[in-house]
């Protein structure tokens, strides 16, 4: 064999792996665990209301005895943390079960300020939710904010209506956050808080 032959076959083959990771990009991004039983239940804002409802459905199952959102100001001293509240309130949890961390802005501080919040209720596991494209990053930002806290971290990802792991270039909005995800998981790389 020649070594243009080498070369060609090299090619190829890198070829195959490049098309490969290209197509199952969307899935990769897609991190879930069978939901558990844990102190508390975490939602992060940033959705459409699948997130909360999300978390609603495994309250209501029995998952945690709270539901703890946390999200910021989106207009005008409206909290989006409080929005989720209403919102779930309105699927039938009950007032008294909610905790709400009503200043975050971005992934990290929703870890950062929710775990400040998280260890003054003595809350020793939380189950996290967010968007099913949300959740890879969603980990690595809450593994390393949470590590050697002792506070155990499970994920639920709650399906995006608008998002397709397997043909993630199938609409614009697939295509939009399978981009925008991998330029924060970038960023998250080289040390940027995401």
């Amino acid at each position: 064999m020649t070594k243009k032959q080498i070369k060609l076959i090299l090619a190829f083959g890198l070829f195959i792996v490049l098309m490969i990771a290209v197509k199952n990009a969307g899935s990769f991004l897609v991190y879930t665990e069978e939901p558990v039983k844990s102190d508390v239940i975490l939602v992060l804002s940033g959705d459409r209301g699948e997130r909360t409802e999300k978390g609603a459905e495994l309250y209501k199952n029995g998952a945690a005895p709270y539901l703890m959102f946390s999200g910021g100001e989106v207009y005008r001293n409206n909290r989006m943390a409080d929005l989720m509240k209403e919102h779930a309130m309105e699927l039938g949890v009950p007032e008294q079960a909610i905790v709400l961390e009503d200043r975050a802005d971005s992934t990290y501080e929703n870890a950062v300020f929710s775990k400040t919040i998280i260890e003054k209720h003595a809350f020793k596991s939380v189950t996290v939710v967010s968007s099913d494209y949300h959740m890879r990053r969603v980990k690595l930002l809450f593994d390393r904010a949470f590590k050697d806290s002792g506070i155990q971290l499970h994920y639920v990802a709650a399906p995006d209506k608008n998002f397709t792991p397997r043909k993630w270039w199938g609409n614009n909005k697939s295509l939009m956050v399978t981009f925008t995800e991998y330029l924060k998981l970038t960023g998250y790389f080289f040390g940027k808080n995401s």
